[in-house]
């Protein structure tokens, strides 16, 4: 009996971290088990089309939501850098350098012009 009473406070938490790390476990296997099952899926095809764009939509709605625009030294970086973001984008379609330019020039903009 005393051997349990000194061994319980060590083997609970050691048994919920290997219970939690097997659920991880297993539930991180599950979609590569189901990949071939979804293969030829159009709804599938359709969300690895749509959802890269909708997050980056829905995180461009959210940060210009958030912006200060009750005073322009305040908004103006943040919406001049957004306007130079999406010609970049349309000028060079390239993601990257898109989000590069528009990033530095907030940066610049907020910090040493304004």
């Amino acid at each position: 009996m005393l051997f349990l009473t000194t061994l319980t406070p060590l083997l609970f938490p050691r048994a919920g971290i290997g219970i939690a790390a097997g659920i991880t476990f297993v539930l991180r296997l599950i979609p590569f088990g189901i990949k071939s099952i979804l293969k030829d899926n159009k709804l599938i095809a359709d969300l690895a089309a749509w959802i890269p764009m909708g997050a980056i939509l829905i995180l461009g709605v959210y940060v210009m939501a958030e912006i200060d625009y009750s005073s322009t030294t305040t908004a103006l970086p943040y919406l001049i850098a957004a306007v130079v973001t999406v010609v970049v984008h349309l000028w060079r379609k390239n993601i990257a350098l898109s989000l590069l330019l528009g990033t530095a020039t907030c940066v610049v903009l907020a910090n040493w012009v304004f």
